[in-house]
């Protein structure tokens, strides 16, 4: 896909960004993400900001500052998932609608102990939606994706757990590139993740009111599916050089790096929030 492509998704859905200037708010949140069950709802606030100060300057200049802030804009979520889950009261309200865009940043960019509770936060979700009556969507493509990576990075240890709430299977694009991702065919390879970036386009494109896989800016303009894989190859040691469409080979030097900790204010806070729910 030609860059000039995705050069208008970014710049529709992130052009505030373009003389961004950080908010009295955010300067105060940066300063102190303290977190707790009376302010995590501060933390879902913010990390759409955080994300788009982020991803904004480093889709016009690439550079390992801006893509750890995308990281930490994923584990800001990823703690407010957390926390909504913990909480009794459930004072503020998760939707599982984005969630598995948020489980593929965690299979991506978390520890085994990240990956762990995002999957057990996605099944008390998924459970939640059933109880209010509402439809589980993306079963035949982001959802079960990271469902399927999950198994795949854990052994299927917990394999019987997700698969009762998935009802459709994926679709022929998703399963096509399950199926192969791990090939030495490299322009099938490319070809399949080139389809891929195509979908994800159109749908992030759909201005008729339609929710689709990429409901939120950060989903449309990070194309998480793709990269989960491309991600994954990369662990199996396969060669991820060869991709050379101008959106994907952007990312593929960080995915190579492997260097996926957050910034020490956010790794800080998220330590701090295990030892709130007392989780070891």
């Amino acid at each position: 896909m030609k860059k000039k492509v995705f050069d208008r998704l970014v710049e529709r859905e992130l052009k505030k960004f373009k003389n961004y200037v950080i908010s009295d708010f955010m300067t105060k949140f940066i300063m102190d993400m303290s977190i707790d069950y009376e302010n995590y709802i501060r933390h879902d606030t913010a990390r759409g900001n955080y994300f788009g100060m982020h991803f904004y300057p480093f889709w016009h200049n690439p550079n390992q500052e801006d893509f750890t802030g995308i990281i930490d804009s994923f584990m800001l979520e990823y703690m407010v998932c957390t926390m909504y889950n913990h909480d009794p009261e459930k004072k503020f309200r998760y939707m599982l609608v984005g969630a598995s865009s948020l489980f593929l940043g965690i299979l991506m960019f978390g520890e085994e102990r990240e990956r762990d509770i995002m999957f057990h936060s996605m099944i008390s979700l998924i459970k939640g939606d059933i109880d209010r009556d509402y439809s589980i969507d993306y079963q035949g493509t982001t959802l079960q994706e990271a469902f399927l990576l999950y198994d795949i990075y854990t052994g299927g240890k917990n394999h019987d757990l997700w698969t009762p709430y998935i009802t459709k299977p994926l679709t022929p694009l998703y399963q096509d590139c399950m199926d192969n991702i791990l090939s030495d065919d490299e322009e099938k390879v490319k070809t399949l993740l080139s389809d891929m970036l195509e979908y994800h386009v159109k749908q992030s494109n759909n201005d008729n009111f339609v929710r689709s896989e990429f409901t939120y800016p950060s989903q449309r303009v990070f194309p998480l599916e793709i990269l989960a894989l491309i991600h994954y190859r990369h662990t199996q040691g396969k060669l991820i050089d060869f991709i050379d469409d101008q959106i994907l080979s952007v990312f593929v030097p960080y995915i190579k790096a492997n260097d996926f900790r957050p910034s020490p204010a956010v790794e800080k806070a998220r330590n701090d929030m295990y030892v709130l729910l007392g989780i070891g």
